[in-house]
């Protein structure tokens, strides 16, 4: 299957291999709502974790700054930040947008961190599970740098389609990812086909397997 990213209108590169079964394909709002919402349970969970993280640190090592009543009152104030911008990201608030996106990167670099600490320590398990949760920020995390996410999230309209023409066989689709624009050929389907955004599978083997006994 043939697809090309076009939300620059370049098509002078190869065409990258991709696909997505046509009767999967979702509206740009739908699939909007499903990664938002995936993102902002992201954020509470790594919100939750900084908070922790945070007041750990403010408890155990800034007690002999102030008294012990100060010190719960700065303790709490990473959990007060954290639930309004988890709060203005979960209803589309423009002011948390990067906020929130900081939120998950400081996740992320704390997940690395440990993830490194466990190495060392040859905590096998617990380094593959703190990776992988580096993994997941980091990819929620670029889903804020697409122009599709960002312009559906300001309420803004993202359509760059008429900047290239399709060529006989293609169609326009939106990755369920990430909401790249891209121009498949639907009847060169393959579960190996990947977003090149997002790297996500754009067509599950189910799907594709269906889509094969259809024909």
């Amino acid at each position: 299957m043939h697809a090309q990213q076009i939300m620059t209108g370049d098509r002078g590169g190869e065409i990258i291999p991709a696909g997505i079964a046509p009767s999967k394909i979702t509206s740009t709002q739908n699939t909007f709502a499903r990664v938002h919402r995936g993102t902002a349970f992201i954020l509470a969970i790594d919100t939750l974790i900084i908070v922790i993280f945070l007041s750990s640190i403010v408890m155990n090592n800034l007690t002999g700054l102030g008294t012990p009543q100060l010190m719960q009152v700065i303790a709490i104030l990473p959990a007060i930040a954290g639930g309004l911008i988890w709060t203005g990201y979960r209803r589309q608030k423009g002011w948390a947008y990067w906020p929130a996106a900081g939120m998950i990167s400081l996740a992320a670099l704390i997940f690395a961190i440990l993830t490194f600490e466990y190495l060392n320590m040859g905590q096998l398990l617990y380094a593959a599970l703190l990776g992988w949760a580096t993994f997941g920020s980091v990819r929620r995390v670029r889903y804020h740098f697409h122009p599709g996410y960002k312009a559906v999230y300001f309420g803004e309209e993202e359509d760059n389609s008429h900047d290239i023409e399709l060529e006989e066989g293609e169609m326009f689709a939106a990755c369920s990812s990430c909401l790249a624009v891209l121009a498949i050929r639907p009847n060169m389907l393959s579960a190996d086909d990947r977003c090149p955004h997002c790297n996500n599978n754009l067509v599950s083997e189910q799907n594709a397997a269906k889509y094969r006994e259809e024909e």
